[in-house]
């Protein structure tokens, strides 16, 4: 599996599926992911979805380039440009993120403390993902979880299959410059 590999599958996964409700915002998200992975961060991107249905805002892991921020996965890069650019929002109510990797534990606490209504995610992390461990979150954790909902994304297999391939497309070349640091 190689970068060029997965630019030619992800122009094939066409948007206009129409059995999928997911699918185009699961595109998005995919895009984000490959650029991403073209820069040599982990392949994974996130979008912010209004109540309206407007995809307002993009994001993708930004923890190793440019420069090295453990912070910046792809959904707090959006949730930060978001709360920037909308400082007068003081509610989540109805905005949905969708995310191409199933949210870790550091990103689902962000989530979880800002509200956002609804979380999709495209693949599962069966290496870092917390949504499948939400029982064993805190009490004040499980508090905050009763008024949202994380869910996978209703993408096609092929688009689910492509948002797993780009994370594990790094993801050994930067397990071991995280071990050499």
């Amino acid at each position: 599996m190689t970068l060029q590999n997965l630019e030619h599958r992800l122009a094939h996964i066409f948007a206009q599926d129409t059995h999928h409700k997911d699918q185009e915002f699961g595109l998005m998200a995919c895009e984000e992911a490959l650029a991403a992975a073209r820069i040599g961060n982990y392949g994974v991107g996130a979008i912010l979805v209004s109540p309206t249905g407007q995809v307002i805002e993009r994001g993708q892991n930004q923890a190793f380039y440019p420069i090295f921020r453990s912070d910046l996965h792809a959904e707090m890069v959006v949730m930060n440009s978001f709360e920037q650019n909308f400082p007068k929002v003081d509610s989540m109510r109805g905005y949905t993120l969708i995310c191409s990797l199933e949210p870790c534990p550091m990103c689902v606490f962000r989530l979880l403390i800002s509200g956002v209504q609804t979380v999709k995610f495209l693949a599962r992390d069966e290496l870092g993902g917390m949504v499948a461990h939400m029982r064993h979150l805190p009490t004040a954790g499980k508090h905050l979880a009763e008024r949202q909902e994380f869910v996978l994304a209703d993408v096609s297999e092929e688009l689910r299959q492509f948002a797993l391939d780009i994370f594990l497309l790094n993801l050994e070349h930067l397990r071991q410059k995280l071990w050499s640091r």
